[in-house]
């Protein structure tokens, strides 16, 4: 393993293979991050990020690096559910049954981001409590607004969101104006904070050396007012490390469970429903398969 490597990539697969043992599952700009405030790569370019990519694809090709410790949201096949015989169709059944548990909440509660990378980092911490993802690829359409604020028709207490996205000129204009503006045009009832990167979050040790100007992105038309509400530097919220956004979430998220008896006892009833379920699913594909 590693025949052939000369060694300044062996150590830096090595290096890669320890930070992705600490913030997995992550995105490869994520690593990049982390190695570049290491100083192990000289910058962000396209040549540095690209490198490491590919030192992390030939590790997990390799079985250095489990393929599930990268996330990368772009490239996932979309199709009808299949099965190849009824016992697999029952497993599956049982592995998606989930009591909804906030349904004995005040709110619910939902992850907003601008990246849907980040829907895998997330992953771990929304899965165990049942929260909801919605990514928003640049400024998003009047009809996906429409259907937020139709959704929140109703409710006896506003749609709780925390949302994460990057400290640069689109960004933060996404988030501070024209969601919060469209939103309210249309007649949602949603509250949002945002979770990160906050201005906190600019002044992390680990994250000076992650800024870029934001002369950069001054073909953006937000530049001007980036530059006048927030400062000459940006930050990706890639730069920030994946396990610090997952506890911050999972801490906003928790904030929201204030009926924890209420939660408790429906997770105790989600137990003793799968228990049922999976006598029922099992007898059937028995009996399917007999």
């Amino acid at each position: 393993m590693g025949r052939g490597l000369a060694q300044k990539t062996l150590d830096l697969r090595d290096q890669c293979y320890t930070i992705l043992e600490e913030i997995h599952p992550a995105t490869v700009r994520a690593v990049c991050y982390r190695l570049f405030v290491l100083k192990a790569i000289p910058d962000m370019s396209t040549n540095s990020t690209g490198k490491v990519s590919r030192v992390v694809t030939r590790a997990r090709e390799a079985g250095v690096i489990p393929w599930s410790w990268i996330v990368d949201e772009t490239r996932g096949i979309e199709r009808v559910a299949q099965w190849n015989d009824p016992g697999a169709f029952a497993r599956s059944v049982k592995r998606q049954y989930r009591r909804d548990l906030w349904t004995q909440q005040p709110q619910r509660v939902e992850i907003w981001s601008e990246k849907g990378t980040m829907r895998g980092t997330l992953a771990p911490v929304l899965d165990e409590y049942g929260v909801g993802f919605r990514v928003f690829h640049g400024f998003n359409s009047a009809t996906s607004m429409n259907d937020i604020a139709e959704a929140t028709t109703g409710q006896t207490a506003p749609l709780r969101v925390f949302y994460i996205g990057d400290w640069d000129p689109s960004g933060m204009k996404m988030s501070e104006v024209d969601i919060p503006e469209r939103l309210e045009r249309y007649g949602a009832w949603v509250k949002i904070s945002r979770l990160s990167l906050t201005d906190q979050d600019t002044q992390r040790p680990e994250l000076v050396n992650a800024s870029f100007p934001a002369t950069d992105k001054r073909k953006d038309s937000r530049y001007p007012w980036f530059v006048r509400n927030f400062g000459h530097w940006c930050w990706e919220v890639d730069a920030l490390s994946p396990v610090v956004i997952r506890d911050r979430v999972e801490a906003a998220i928790r904030s929201m469970i204030t009926d924890t008896n209420a939660w408790d006892r429906f997770e105790a009833t989600e137990r003793a429903e799968l228990d049922s379920l999976g006598v029922v699913l099992n007898e059937w594909a028995r009996l399917k398969a007999s």
